[in-house]
């Protein structure tokens, strides 16, 4: 029988090194044993979690991938912020340039192994919503010129909507989707994150509507950063609604390794088609 062919591709988060447990990264290794298990797992591309490129042999983890037959399919940059304390908004300049610097060296690796850089949590909080404008103002600056960089690398930006709890701006998909359309910048578009909507969106369909003239990439994660199916996201209406916006994307899952590494990927692969079949027969059906 032939196979069913598949409505999207699938990434997964993975980190080079060693971090926390309780971070939602679920493959950590050398990229040989990441590439690999993603691959085996059916998994078409790897989502890079990196902080310092330059620890790194670029060509190496391009030509690793291509030997094992994945793709990269972004590279996220929170642990930037977390580990280096880079904020695109800080008060001080010198640290707003290294932020911007550093994720210039994302963008340059991203033009080696060819995917998207995401700015998510390195936008950081705004600490005074009294000069809210100001903020904003930075930011717009950062990513302007970074967009500007990567444009000389044919790479693209994706803006990630967070929460409140990590990033008090930017939370809804309606907020970056405006944001990106006062940017009004090619490479740069909108990164739909599900965890994240489940605790500040409360229209799926919605708000995939909405951002779909510039949805480029989308992650995957059930409440509390479990994989698809451990949780209650409704996975099923952001598939149907994704389908009905022609969403050509990857779809990443991002979630902490519970119970293992191993099963946290398979489980969430395995539910995640499950539903496409299902929502695939259902469309099949001729009134």
């Amino acid at each position: 029988m032939r196979k069913m062919d598949r409505l999207f591709k699938y990434g997964i988060a993975c980190s080079l090194n060693e971090t926390s447990v309780h971070a939602p990264i679920t493959l950590r290794g050398d990229i040989e044993q990441i590439a690999t298990t993603a691959k085996e797992i059916g998994y078409n591309g790897i989502e890079l979690q990196l902080c310092n490129p330059q620890d790194y042999d670029w060509n190496n983890l391009a030509n690793v991938a291509k030997q094992v037959g994945v793709e990269f399919c972004a590279i996220a940059t929170g642990r930037e912020i977390v580990e280096n304390k880079l904020s695109l908004i800080s008060e001080d300049r010198g640290v707003r340039r290294a932020a911007i610097d550093r994720l210039k060296l994302h963008i340059d690796l991203g033009a080696v192994i060819h995917c998207m850089v995401i700015v998510g949590s390195m936008r950081s909080s705004i600490p005074d919503w009294n000069r809210y404008q100001y903020y904003e103002d930075l930011l717009t600056e950062a990513i302007l010129e970074l967009s500007d960089y990567a444009a000389t690398k044919d790479v693209k930006l994706v803006v990630e909507n967070i929460l409140t709890s990590i990033s008090n701006y930017l939370n809804t998909m309606k907020q970056v989707m405006d944001y990106i359309k006062k940017l009004n910048r090619d490479n740069v578009g909108v990164h739909l994150d599900t965890y994240s909507m489940l605790m500040e969106d409360n229209n799926i369909t919605g708000s995939v509507q909405y951002c779909a003239p510039k949805l480029d990439y989308v992650h995957f994660s059930d409440s509390a950063r479990l994989y698809p199916g451990g949780g209650n996201v409704d996975f099923k209406t952001f598939i149907k609604s994704l389908l009905d916006v022609g969403y050509k994307g990857y779809i990443t899952t991002e979630c902490v390794p519970y119970p293992t590494e191993y099963l946290c990927a398979k489980r969430g692969l395995d539910y995640i088609r499950a539903l496409e079949t299902c929502v695939t027969i259902e469309r099949s059906v001729v009134p």
